[in-house]
């Protein structure tokens, strides 16, 4: 397939948490440091992102389409940890109706 001039594809997707299976399985770590090392690489995304953005305003030499590509990074980032977040907060109510 031809590629047009000046048109790049777009990088991998770089994941929250390592998921290497020696990480996942058997490597000790917690739930509780798993979560942390979540929410500090979203917290990275959107510090990258308001960066991004604030270098763009000051018409730094900056793309827009990375630009673009930061924020919705950090938004899709900020959704799913919120979603995980509800999901938590439900399971810990179904657990609290199966002790009452």
């Amino acid at each position: 397939m031809e590629q047009l001039p000046g048109i790049e594809g777009i990088g991998k997707v770089r994941p929250l948490v390592d998921e290497t299976p020696a990480r996942v399985v058997g490597s000790g770590q917690g739930f509780a440091e798993t979560l942390e090392q979540a929410i500090v690489a979203v917290d990275t995304l959107q510090h990258e992102s308001a960066a991004a953005q604030q270098a763009y305003a000051r018409n730094e030499n900056v793309d827009l389409h990375e630009v673009l590509i930061k924020v919705e990074e950090a938004d899709v980032a900020f959704k799913t940890m919120m979603e995980i977040r509800n999901k938590l907060v439900e399971a810990y109510r179904e657990v609290m109706r199966m002790g009452a």
